[in-house]
C-alpha cells in the first residue's frame, strides 16, 4: 500500500492536535469497522473557524487525514463546514487507497458534528439540523 508524501507528512508531523479549552464546538465520528475515532475542536470568531484541533485514535491514515482536515477548516466560514464531504478530505491527503476511505469518512463526519455543534450553541439550531439532510 502506497501513501502520498503529504498523508505522510501529516502523519509525522501532526498539525494542530490535542485538546481546546472552552470550544465554540465539538464533534465526533467513528468508523465500527476498525474503531477509529476522531473528535475535533472549534473556536469561532465572526462565524469563521479561528482555531481547530483535534484528538484522534485510529491509524495513520486517519491522523493524517485528521491533521489535513484542521487545516482545510482554518479559516473557513463555520457553515461551509456543514458541507465538508469526504472528497476534500481525501484531495486534502493526496488520495487514500480504498481499504483507507474510511478515514476521509470519519474526519468529514467530525468537523460537519463539531459545525453543527458551534452552530446551536451560537443560537442557529435550524441551520444546524438543516445540514443533517447533507
Amino acid at each position: 500500500m502506497n501513501y502520498s508524501q503529504i498523508l505522510i507528512d501529516h502523519f509525522r508531523r501532526p498539525r494542530n492536535a490535542g485538546m481546546m479549552r472552552h470550544p465554540d464546538g465539538v464533534g465526533e465520528e467513528s468508523f465500527d469497522g476498525c474503531g477509529d475515532l476522531a473528535r475535533f475542536y472549534l473556536r469561532v470568531v465572526d462565524g469563521r473557524v479561528a482555531e481547530v484541533r483535534f484528538q484522534t485514535y485510529g491509524c495513520g491514515p486517519t491522523i493524517a487525514a485528521s491533521s489535513a482536515g484542521t487545516e482545510l477548516a482554518s479559516g473557513r466560514p463555520v457553515t461551509e463546514l456543514l458541507t465538508l464531504g469526504e472528497a476534500e478530505i481525501t484531495e486534502a491527503v493526496d488520495g487514500l487507497p480504498a481499504e483507507r476511505a474510511h478515514a476521509a469518512q470519519v474526519v468529514a463526519g467530525a468537523l460537519r458534528a463539531a459545525a453543527r455543534d458551534s452552530l446551536t450553541r451560537r443560537g442557529s439550531p435550524s441551520q444546524a439540523k438543516e445540514s443533517e439532510h447533507v
